[in-house]
């Protein structure tokens, strides 16, 4: 999966590009602009997280095309893809010259655009190592899901996945001081203040460095410093943190924002947290009916009960068939070890490593571990190929 950016000055143009090239299988990110290429070269903010540039260029003069050779030498890693009927070999010979990777005709052949498309995307794909992104959501209030977030971040460091959590819960922010005494050195909302400093070296000044492989981005608890944060701010962080971790967690809360709903986008799969009892019941079955309304895919969201007993007042079986889906993953009451946790600020695998909890989230780290390279493609097919939650 990769970020498109079409551009055309006709946005009716656009559109009917960005509906061929999403309505493809891999499901790429895909956004449109009218803006002209001396607007995007100049204000090159707007390409940040795109990897692939899709032009209209019916109408490309020869200043376009020296634009185009400028914009694509200073961005390395954007690939472009220009559209244009009947392409002929002086047009072909001018994009080669400007980094165009493919010139394809418009109006297109779906599937053959779709084809080229892939094409590229593997060749963008193949050339970085894109960490997973993977979101915890909070059904209702004292679910656990900053806990769970902090402590499984911790967990996949363990094994040595480089691993970073952010921190999106607005109502408190506190996750790092679940698994660190460290005071933060800054926030997400500082960074979203600052966005225009991001580089690799702003940002892990910024980040709370739990172990070798964990960083926390910690949250903000005051709710006015919150409200700097933008989604077009996540999603520079997101681009920019991707080449440098194998897994990014997002511990989202309770709060259901335009925030969470960016990170829940770009988010692999999707782990709504509750407990066995019917104020978590009906607020998880609240939870998906607006997943179901985002257009999440079922595979995407994997339900995953807390504090799990036996003799419950709500029994899995009960609760899957009023949700609609099956139980993901459980974790096991255990509430000396957790309390001890979270009093210390130390992650529970260091410091009950034994405990039901501490081996029930290290299972929950296989599960999340990557097929093998030679099979990914078609399990990555069938994972979005899945139908869309189901109801009960």
């Amino acid at each position: 999966m990769i970020d498109i950016l079409t551009i055309s000055s006709d946005p009716a143009q656009a559109s009917a590009i960005a509906r061929i090239v999403a309505a493809g299988e891999s499901h790429h990110r895909v956004s449109t602009s009218t803006a002209g290429l001396a607007d995007l070269c100049a204000h090159q903010q707007a390409l940040d997280g795109v990897d692939l540039l899709v032009i209209d260029g019916a109408q490309m003069t020869q200043q376009d095309f020296g634009t185009l050779t400028a914009l694509t030498a200073q961005r390395a890693g954007l690939a472009c893809m220009l559209l244009a009927p009947s392409p002929s070999a002086d047009l072909l010979i001018r994009a080669m010259r400007a980094g165009v990777r493919d010139v394809q005709p418009w109006p297109a052949d779906p599937k053959d655009l779709q084809h080229a498309i892939e094409g590229i995307a593997q060749k963008v794909t193949g050339t970085r190592c894109e960490g997973r992104v993977i979101s915890f959501v909070s059904c209702k209030g004292g679910s656990g899901t900053s806990f769970l977030a902090a402590n499984l971040g911790f967990a996949a460091s363990a094994v040595g996945k480089r691993t970073l959590l952010i921190d999106l819960n607005q109502q408190f922010g506190e996750a790092a001081f679940l698994v660190s005494e460290v005071t933060p050195p800054a926030t997400l909302a500082d960074v979203s203040i600052q966005i225009d400093r991001l580089d690799p070296a702003f940002l892990d000044a910024c980040l709370t460095h739990v172990s070798d492989r964990f960083d926390v981005l910690a949250g903000t608890p005051d709710p006015a410093k919150a409200k700097e944060i933008k989604p077009e701010h996540l999603q520079r962080i997101l681009h920019l943190v991707r080449s440098q971790y194998d897994l990014i967690i997002f511990d989202i809360g309770q709060s259901i924002s335009n925030i969470s709903i960016a990170a829940l986008d770009q988010s692999e799969c999707i782990f709504p947290v509750l407990q066995l009892s019917l104020p978590y019941l009906r607020g998880g079955r609240r939870l998906l009916d607006i997943f179901r309304s985002l257009g999440y895919r079922g595979d995407k969201v994997r339900v995953l009960v807390n504090r799990y007993q036996k003799k419950g007042p709500v029994g899995l079986p009960e609760l899957e068939k009023a949700l609609g889906l099956r139980v993901a993953s459980v974790i096991p009451e255990d509430g000396a070890s957790v309390s001890a946790s979270i009093n210390q600020g130390v992650p529970i695998l260091r410091l009950a490593k034994s405990s039901g909890v501490a081996k029930s989230l290290s299972e929950l780290v296989r599960s999340l571990s990557p097929p093998p390279a030679n099979d990914r493609r078609g399990i990555l097919q069938k994972f979005f190929g899945k139908p869309v939650l189901s109801r009960a």
